[in-house]
């Protein structure tokens, strides 16, 4: 993480600016039910990931900068910015006066997001409801780019440009503890590669990913009856 966090001042009239008094933090533990409910929402969820996207310093964006780049009408985003505010994971990091209007810019508290121990036994339905728009939000954004055209067939893909080659893959098996260990820290070892880039690539690509692993207990067998 850069060790400081630069707010331009803007010169538009009467200005007011401000910087956050602490620099967000490298990943913080989700264990709490208003953050839980904050993140429920597809369109809170796209606002904060638009604001954690960026490697480098994170993005410092007002409303209505979010709103041309989720292409959301400007007002349907004031509420959902109080709502994640609220909770802790976006701060006003910036402010100035516009044209007599006060206009604050925001940034995210963190730069990764991790549930805590615990937390889907103590919060079962505000954690579904996370993991359910999660999901929906990665299906909504690959068919959209999909339908745009956007996702080339995978045996049309030169080999130069293999990264876009897409991958899906479900799988319910059974397997050997050891075998079920390794995959589970393979995808750990994943996660790490995805961030261990932290400055700002001049020839970055955009890379969609949703990774996933449980494995359940086996249901208690049932006595047969005389």
């Amino acid at each position: 993480m850069n060790d400081g966090t630069a707010v331009n001042i803007w010169q538009d009239g009467c200005m007011n600016a401000e910087s956050a008094d602490t620099e967000p933090v490298q990943l913080r533990e989700v264990s709490d039910t208003d953050s839980l409910k904050a993140l429920a929402d597809p369109t809170r969820l796209a606002i904060l990931s638009l604001l954690m996207a960026h490697r480098g310093t994170l993005r410092i964006m007002s409303v209505k900068e979010l709103a041309a780049e989720l292409g959301e009408p400007q007002t349907k985003l004031y509420r959902h910015v109080r709502v994640l505010e609220s909770a802790d994971l976006i701060r006003v990091a910036s402010s100035r006066m516009v044209s007599g209007i006060l206009e604050q810019r925001y940034q995210a508290n963190q730069r990764d997001l991790r549930f805590g121990p615990g937390l889907l036994q103590s919060h079962t339905d505000e954690s579904e409801m996370v993991l359910r728009t999660m999901v929906d939000r990665f299906g909504e954004d690959f068919f959209a780019a999909f339908r745009a055209g956007r996702i080339p067939h995978s045996e049309d893909v030169p080999a130069e440009l293999a990264y876009q080659r897409n991958t899906i893959f479900l799988s319910e098996e059974r397997m050997s503890p050891a075998k079920a260990l390794e995959v589970r820290e393979k995808i750990s070892e994943l996660v790490e590669l995805v961030n261990s880039e932290t400055e700002a690539h001049p020839d970055a690509v955009p890379v969609n990913l949703l990774l996933a692993y449980y494995s359940p207990t086996d249901p208690p067998e049932q006595e047969n009856s005389g």
